[in-house]
């Protein structure tokens, strides 16, 4: 196995890891009733994020 692949799944296994802690804490601390209007909140973000992203990727 080569030492980049090793490395990115090594972060990979790292984001996940942390991404599952911050999604706890969030229905912990909201509640589970606020849960899905935070995810639709963030999800509409990512959208947009990716889009500009893109937009400004494929301008070049």
């Amino acid at each position: 196995m080569r030492p980049i692949a090793m490395l990115q799944g090594l972060l990979s296994a790292i984001a996940e890891m942390l991404l599952s802690a911050a999604w706890s804490a969030i229905v912990r601390f909201f509640g589970l009733e606020n849960v899905v209007e935070i995810v639709t909140a963030v999800f509409g973000l990512g959208c947009i994020v990716i889009g500009f992203t893109v937009y400004l990727l494929g301008g070049q």
